[in-house]
């Protein structure tokens, strides 16, 4: 996809001219469109809802609605972009031009009008033989100069879709075709196509020498090796530190022994989503998304299975960092994979701060429903800048506490550890990260739990079913800042 800025745009056979306008803004159409006493009363002043006007030789344009100026939000923007390129692929037009010229303050949007219109362009149907194609092949922002600013923000947000968009695919594959292995490899080809980053897999063979007893435990039911990705990204220049990115990579969750419910169950392809998002970060980075950190992501890619080997409630783990673990349900397997992923990481990697973002629990529904991701960790000013990154991208955040009441609930009986608090406690999202405070050392740490947000949540023009990528955007937005 080519993005850019333009002076100005022109309805053509070939282009779409979309105007975002506000309401009681005025509309500069040029003259060969049509008049506006032939369409103003159709044009309603509902936040989002558009109107198509045809002139000859094929000339379209279409103006979408935004609340007033003063009231315009960045996810307003991003919300109206995204009905523009619908509009766009509908006509069958390869050009989009999104022009914010109604807007005194147009440079503050682009960001936000280049991520809805680019991340509308995504369809779950990926192995669909009438999967839809695409016809818009560049968009232009119009009406918001070309100071460095506004350059900047074409960056950001060209690079935020496409780490959202390389998200989704991977959320939307299916479990028998991206498997552990695939996964891992996939990630080498996404390492392969940039000087800057480089990658190493590491087998059950080898997780097993370094102790990785909880990790494979879940694994052990599954005829699909569990594979331990570990991803670098080395700026150009010298790094200011090192930066961690852990991702939950469960390709396939049936809760193991623990079975899940038949219903919907084929969602569980979804339990890989935070893994997704780190290695949709790291497409974007290898696409030359700023930053300059060296930058480190760890995925623990496994699946859990209820084979003859499965791991039974009631077992013992030992973890990577000698750690032992009573397994009381086989489905809350998430935080038993990221428990050595992050023992990995604090060790061997030794960065200035470690996010890790899994599919954790669907406690956080329960919490806040569909609306936020939850976070909870240790580096209060580290949670404050995701929290606000992430409400600006439109995948906010809701902070969670954890203090050493929460942490002794889980404490076991027959081993250091147990992987779900006692029956009748609640706080299963705060349990969950309360098990993962254990396995960071003393690293600095955010843990952000997408279980309701990664595949669900409210309609938006610039989102199809499936795989939303969430968090992907915002972990850019944290590594750049």
């Amino acid at each position: 996809m080519r993005t850019k800025l333009v002076n100005s745009a022109a309805a053509r056979s070939s282009e779409l001219h979309a105007i975002l306008v506000p309401v009681g803004a005025k509309i500069n159409l040029p003259s060969d469109a049509p008049k506006a006493n032939t369409w103003k009363s159709d044009f309603s002043d509902k936040n989002g809802s558009s109107i198509t006007l045809r002139g000859a030789a094929g000339k379209r344009w279409v103006l979408v609605r935004l609340p007033k100026a003063k009231d315009v939000t960045a996810e307003d923007v991003r919300g109206a972009a995204g009905v523009a390129r619908k509009v766009c692929e509908g006509l069958g037009k390869p050009t989009l031009s999104i022009d914010l010229s109604c807007f005194k303050n147009a440079a503050a949007f682009v960001q936000a009008a280049i991520e809805g219109s680019m991340m509308a362009g995504h369809d779950m149907a990926l192995m669909r033989s009438d999967k839809p194609k695409y016809l818009v092949k560049s968009i232009q922002v119009a009406g918001a100069g070309s100071s460095k600013a506004a350059s900047q923000a074409l960056k950001h947000g060209t690079h935020g879709a496409i780490a959202n968009l390389a998200t989704r695919d991977l959320q939307n594959a299916p479990a028998n075709i991206l498997t552990p292995k695939e996964f891992a490899k996939r990630a080498r080809k996404v390492c392969s196509s940039s000087p800057k980053l480089s990658c190493k897999v590491l087998g059950e063979k080898k997780m097993a020498e370094m102790g990785m007893g909880s990790l494979l435990g879940v694994s052990q039911g599954s005829v699909n090796e569990a594979q331990l990705v570990h991803m670098v990204y080395k700026p150009k220049g010298k790094s200011k530190g090192k930066l961690a990115l852990v991702g939950k990579g469960l390709t396939f969750d049936t809760g193991g022994i623990s079975i899940k419910p038949s219903g919907n169950m084929q969602d569980m392809k979804f339990d890989m989503s935070g893994a997704a998002a780190v290695l949709g970060t790291f497409v974007a980075l290898g696409k030359g998304a700023e930053c300059q950190y060296e930058v480190h992501g760890i995925l623990g890619c496994v699946e859990n299975m209820p084979g003859a080997n499965a791991q039974r409630p009631g077992d013992i783990v030992t973890a990577m960092n000698k750690m032992t673990i009573e397994v009381h349900n086989t489905d809350a397997e998430g935080r038993l994979v990221l428990a050595d992923c992050l023992t990995y990481t604090a060790r061997k990697v030794k960065p200035m701060r470690i996010y890790d973002m899994a599919t954790l629990t669907g406690a956080a529904i329960h919490a806040l429903g569909h609306l936020h991701s939850a976070v909870i960790g240790t580096d209060q000013k580290a949670i404050d800048q995701v929290r606000d990154l992430s409400a600006e991208l439109g995948e906010p955040c809701w902070q969670l506490p954890i203090n050493e009441a929460y942490r002794d609930l889980t404490r076991g009986s027959y081993a250091d550890l147990q992987n779900l608090y006692a029956p009748g406690q609640g706080a299963g999202t705060i349990a969950g990260a309360c098990f993962l405070s254990f396995f960071v050392d003393d690293v600095p740490w955010v843990h952000l739990d997408i279980a309701a947000t990664a595949w669900e949540g409210p309609p938006r023009s610039y989102m199809s079913k499936g795989g939303r990528g969430i968090i992907a955007r915002t972990m850019l937005a944290v590594l750049r800042n």
